[in-house]
């Protein structure tokens, strides 16, 4: 019993593989983040094509809909009981995000039409690239 349990220790080492090279392998983010096609940027060396505000007095963005080209950036101006979320209908990324009172710069760095929606009232706007 001693040699067949030996034997099954080394078939199950040898089942899971390696890396013969003893290089580290390729990991991925399991986030989403690896692959977002908006990036958030400084906002002092950005000049933004497009700014997009939200108020406490008002459940909108203004405005609700905005279109730029690809590679530009649009300044996100959020209130105390507003903020910007990937919106789950329709297409958006993870990288469409903007708490509440913030100011902050994202680039699209690919074309396709982004949603997004506020969490407090569910309001919702999108950001088409060319």
């Amino acid at each position: 019993m001693r040699v067949n349990a030996a034997a099954l220790g080394l078939v199950v080492l040898a089942a899971c593989g390696g890396n013969d090279t003893n290089k580290p392998v390729d990991a991925k983010p399991i986030d989403g983040t690896a692959n977002t096609k908006v990036v958030t940027t400084d906002c002092a060396t950005s000049t933004p094509a497009a700014t997009v505000m939200t108020t406490d007095a008002s459940n909108m963005y203004m405005p609700m809909a905005t279109t730029i080209t690809m590679g530009q950036v649009v300044k996100f101006v959020t209130s105390a009981t507003h903020d910007v979320n990937p919106n789950p209908i329709g297409t958006s990324d993870p990288g469409l995000k903007v708490g509440f009172s913030t100011t902050k710069c994202l680039r699209f760095t690919e074309t396709g039409t982004f949603g997004f929606f506020c969490s407090n009232h569910s309001f919702a706007g999108t950001i088409t690239v060319n």
